[in-house]
């Protein structure tokens, strides 16, 4: 048996959880494994003995895991043993536990684990394993490891050549039965959407930048900011109510979606925008985006150019509104350019980034990390 271990603050939900529960939710649907988390609400649909909920786990979130990361490795393999001490009387010899974006988790794991004769397998969706200390390393050494991205496994490579025994890459991927071309009445104004959480490195406050440009431009366009702080039920931070005052007349902040609501948004849209300032490893926004048929403009960085390798966008520079700005400007006013690039990202997300595709890559990396 396969146990995919969620991090400690990733709830296995459609509506609360973030991209981890959601790759987890579409790409074992058809499996057997067992989902290990915090906690779990039923809008994944998943049948209640594939999903394990881990005692203890959840109280190691904020503002404990900070605290804990930063500790000694002594410190860290020592909690971290007290608190997998119930999942390691689960498993059994031949077992795998898969973590998932937890370096620090699967280096402890790593230690005690193939005393069971149960083994590792660590899933990178950001770049956390850069952060990791000298203890966590000699014990994933021997560790497979798949990354979310070329971008990420190329990082990891360049800061420590040759370390690793063996490393793959999975995509992530969209829902094309929920995330579709529709029959949806559009608005005649075009509407360029957003949609992620709210929080600076994703960019928002550039996109309004570029908006605020393309009204003095007179340019006709309407965009959407469709998300939160966090997910689900989120609080107003600084940055969001910033973003509320530097809200120009042409955009609107629509709150968080999810499922179904954010499916239709994404019909009712004409361009997508993901304005990421930080390194983005492989989002899932653009992906689902895609599947909708919508051309996207995204900023040069991270695993994005990876997402737009079989076209369907342009690339602009991050933290360039003036560039933001012209590249939206050049689809807002072509509508036939327009068209052309979104039927390019919808080729691209059906020949690579359906969820099967991504569970195809899954099954081939876990075949070729575990021979």
């Amino acid at each position: 048996m396969i146990y995919h271990l969620l991090d400690e603050q990733e709830v296995f939900s459609e509506r609360d959880g973030g991209a981890i529960s959601r790759w987890t939710a579409n790409v074992l649907r058809e499996g057997s494994e067992i989902v290990v988390c915090p906690s779990y609400d039923s809008t994944w649909n998943f049948p209640s003995h594939r999903i394990y909920q881990l005692a203890n786990w959840s109280r190691t979130d904020f503002p404990v895991h900070p605290v804990l990361y930063r500790s000694p490795w002594i410190i860290q393999k020592w909690i971290y043993t007290l608190v997998f001490r119930e999942l390691m009387r689960k498993v059994k010899d031949g077992d795998v536990i898969y973590v998932h974006n937890r370096p620090e988790c699967a280096s402890v794991l790593a230690t005690i684990a193939p005393r069971r004769g149960v083994r590792i397998v660590l899933h990178m969706h950001n770049s956390h394993l850069l952060r990791a200390n000298r203890g966590q390393l000699n014990s994933l050494r021997e560790v497979p490891i798949i990354f979310c991205s070329k971008f990420l496994r190329d990082e990891v490579e360049a800061a420590m050549p040759n370390y690793f025994k063996s490393t793959q890459v999975v995509y992530n991927g969209a829902d094309g039965a929920k995330f579709r071309i529709g029959e949806t009445d559009k608005e005649p104004i075009p509407t360029v959407i957003f949609t992620g959480r709210l929080v600076p490195y994703k960019g928002v406050h550039v996109l309004l930048d570029a908006m605020r440009i393309l009204e003095k431009k007179n340019i006709a366009v309407q965009c959407k900011v469709v998300g939160a702080a966090g997910f689900g039920r989120s609080k107003s931070t600084r940055y969001t109510q910033q973003l509320q005052r530097l809200c120009p007349r042409n955009t609107e902040l629509v709150g968080y979606r999810t499922g179904d609501a954010l499916a239709a948004l994404l019909r009712q849209s004409d361009i997508f925008c993901c304005p990421s300032i930080w390194n983005d490893p492989f989002p899932l926004a653009p992906l689902e985006a895609m599947a909708t048929g919508l051309p996207i403009v995204a900023t040069n960085v991270g695993g994005l150019p990876e997402a737009l390798a079989h076209g369907g966008g342009l690339l602009v520079a991050p933290n360039d509104a003036a560039a933001l700005a012209d590249a939206l400007e050049v689809l807002l006013t072509d509508t036939s350019r327009r068209q052309e690039l979104g039927a390019e990202a919808y080729r691209a997300f059906r020949n690579h980034f359906v969820w099967n595709c991504v569970r195809s890559q899954y099954q081939t990396a876990l075949r070729s990390v575990m021979a």
